[in-house]
């Protein structure tokens, strides 16, 4: 029986960085083993860049005209809607994404 993913206190690193503990690591060459894995578990997703932010935001400055790691202090409101967790806040070659996830009405 596979584990079905399930809201989890966000606990950031000291950087702010954040995996679900129970989102299996997906390299970034994977995205259809992602797109699968998600569909296995009836979730949509949506996110947030770091890269959309105004670049005022301390985050958005640390980190892109900074060159640093520290995203602790961004935090994105999630999307509207019920039931929406945090599977990850990570970085990617586009900068820092945060996502979201929550089950799709099919699947409920």
């Amino acid at each position: 029986m596979k584990k079905i993913i399930e809201w989890a206190p966000v606990v950031r690193d000291a950087e702010g960085w954040y995996s679900h503990p129970d989102m299996p690591e997906f390299e970034e060459d994977q995205e259809a083993e992602y797109r699968a894995w998600l569909a296995a578990q009836g979730l949509v997703t949506a996110y947030a860049t770091l890269e959309a932010e105004d670049d005022t935001h301390p985050a958005h400055i640390a980190y892109f005209d900074q060159a640093g790691t520290d995203v602790s202090v961004w935090n994105p409101a999630p999307p509207t809607g019920d039931g929406w967790f945090t599977l990850s806040i990570h970085d990617s070659e586009d900068g820092p994404h945060w996502v979201w996830g929550r089950r799709s009405p099919a699947a409920q």
